[in-house]
């Protein structure tokens, strides 16, 4: 009489993962409850940890273009928001990032006949405008603005 062939065991992660789940089979659902309040305290406390630290972090931010329109056009089309790199805490960026507490920075255009306004002439606005939240960086651009002569809009 043939001998049976013997059962096939399980793998080895199989063993592992079961050994770690039977202490938790078979109990009242007040333990689970219990489980999960504990693991939504645990990672309550570790977000607000991760937020009081300081961080690095792009952000588009919102620009408000001041220059009298009846009289002058831009030379290009002006954006609605600058791409800068801040650095503040993780409350402070949060909210920027939501966009709470966002205020657009006031950039005044140079009238025509004087050299043109390059980003690092917005720095001071966006300064200004940030608050709190250090300016890092502008993007390495080589775009100006400037207005010309006559209030018909720029051509994209």
């Amino acid at each position: 009489m043939p001998t049976p062939a013997p059962a096939p065991r399980p793998a080895p992660a199989r063993l592992v993962l079961r050994r770690l789940l039977r202490p938790l089979a078979a109990r009242e659902s007040s333990f689970y409850r219990a489980v999960l309040i504990c693991f939504v305290i645990a990672g309550t406390l570790w977000m607000l940890r991760a937020l009081g630290r300081s961080y690095t972090a792009p952000l588009d931010y919102p620009i408000s273009w001041r220059y009298d329109a009846r009289r002058y056009h831009p030379a290009r089309p002006l954006p609605a928001a600058v791409p800068v790199e801040v650095r503040g805490t993780g409350w402070r960026l949060l909210t920027r990032s939501l966009g709470l507490h966002l205020a657009p920075a006031d950039v005044r255009l140079r009238l025509p006949g004087t050299p043109p306004l390059n980003r690092s002439a917005m720095r001071p606005p966006l300064r200004r405008a940030l608050g709190t939240v250090r300016l890092i960086s502008l993007p390495p651009d080589s775009a100006t603005y400037y207005l010309l002569p006559g209030g018909q809009p720029a051509q994209p």
